[in-house]
């Protein structure tokens, strides 16, 4: 108001001196003052709206995702504040952006350089990214994005597509020009800005199965060679030292040890008959068995615990092969560490499958033993021969399941066998 004040002092004093009146000078003076003040406050009004409408402009920027324009500081006092921490937001955030997208393009390449097929589907199954994996093993290197997962299905076998289109983990083996191809497949389930979304990775696991085969067949040959050269060894020595006996008259003395050496005999008999078993495994002599009486059967020579209630339903196995499953279960869940009164068997069953599941809370194992569990001739326990898990999987591939181990929150262990339920009804 400094200078509207003035201007009214000077035209006044000038009026006045040229011979008009007082009242007249002072009135001239006042609203040439007025006029001023209406101009200077007009000028910083335009000057605030414009300082006002950039800072407007800039924030529709940072919404639109524009974080690069800054503002000047501006003279208006009551801005200066908002234009600072638009200043500060916009700085932040662009540095969060830049973060962001320097770890967009280490997890793009990671996954594009990944050997497992990696697709993410949204809402009706329609491909939202797939890796270059994807991309070659589903559609021969063209794009998947957009596509549903039942249009891919119709490019491949149909145990793959099956096993894409559902929701449960699977191992998957499907003919191939040069034999056969094992995939493992995995689906993960998880909501994205509050919309569904579901991971699938898919795994070639046939070089490594061939790779696991040759191992399991070098230790088999190992531990076979090791077993029978100990067996041979102390029969020789028995056989030796009972000739020793002889030749001296000690009759009694040498058939004592040609006994010994006959229950030699009989041990590595046994042994090369238990692998035998692995190799010679029959086929499963169906029955229709009502589940629930064929466990309390099971409960009377096996020490565990029913958990929950279970299916009244009859399902077809073989009873006997089932009973060295279960009865195989149980005895390495009590080996585990697993007190009695913790291992417990589970059973539930939907439209199309039952399972059933043993417990336990023994010491568990890593998740690289996990995966390796259930191949044969691989052992945790000294002296183990590494078949029982194998002979249990065998026998529940053989009845169209499947056999799934799981570590269980607070320790412990979970053996899962999921058959086929067959039409049959309910009990």
């Amino acid at each position: 108001m400094a200078a509207p004040l003035l201007l009214a002092v000077t035209i006044a004093s000038g009026l006045s001196t040229r011979g008009h009146s007082a009242i007249v000078a002072v009135g001239a003076g006042f609203a040439a003052g007025l006029l001023g003040a209406v101009l200077a406050e007009v000028h910083l009004a335009r000057r605030a709206r414009r300082e006002g409408e950039a800072l407007t402009n800039a924030i529709a920027g940072l919404r639109a995702g524009d974080f690069s324009l800054r503002l000047v500081q501006p003279r208006e006092e009551r801005l200066g504040g908002l234009v600072a921490i638009y200043n500060d937001l916009a700085e932040s955030l662009a540095g969060e952006r830049g973060e962001l997208r320097r770890r967009e393009l280490l997890l793009d390449g990671a996954l594009e350089a990944s050997p497992a097929a990696v697709v993410l589907t949204g809402e009706q199954g329609r491909v939202l990214y797939s890796n270059r994996a994807a991309r070659v093993l589903f559609r021969d290197g063209k794009r998947l994005e957009g596509h549903g997962l039942d249009a891919l299905g119709e490019e491949m076998p149909g145990a793959l597509a099956a096993a894409l289109g559902g929701a449960e983990d699977s191992l998957v083996t499907v003919p191939h020009a040069d034999g056969e191809e094992t995939f493992q497949v995995h689906h993960r389930s998880f909501a994205l800005d509050t919309r569904p979304r579901r991971l699938i990775l898919v795994r070639r696991l046939t070089v490594e199965l061939r790779r696991q085969e040759v191992l399991g067949w070098k230790k088999a040959i190992r531990v076979i060679g090791h077993e029978v050269r100990t067996h041979l060894a102390a029969m020789l020595s028995l056989a030796r030292s009972a000739r020793q006996f002889s030749e001296r008259g000690e009759g009694l003395r040498a058939v004592e040890l040609l006994e010994d050496v006959d229950e030699a005999g009989v041990a590595l008999q046994r042994f090369i008959e238990g692998y035998g078993r692995f190799a010679r495994l029959p086929d499963p002599i169906l029955e229709t068995v009502e589940l629930r009486g064929f466990l309390m059967h099971l409960a009377r020579g096996e020490a565990f615990r029913i958990a929950g209630e279970l299916p009244q339903i009859a399902v077809v196995v073989d009873p006997g092969q089932m009973q060295q499953v279960l009865v195989n279960l149980l005895k390495n869940a009590r080996e585990s560490g697993s007190g009695a009164e913790a291992i417990e068997i589970a059973a539930w069953a939907d439209e199309r499958t039952f399972v059933v599941e043993v417990r336990d809370r023994g010491c568990g194992m890593e998740a690289a033993e996990l995966e390796r569990a259930l191949l044969p001739f691989h052992s945790t326990k000294p002296g183990g021969s590494g078949l029982g898990l194998a002979i249990c999987r065998e026998i529940v591939e053989a009845h169209g399941g499947s056999l799934k181990l799981a570590s269980r929150p607070g320790g412990g262990l979970s053996a899962s066998c999921r058959l086929p339920l067959e039409s049959l009804p309910h009990l």
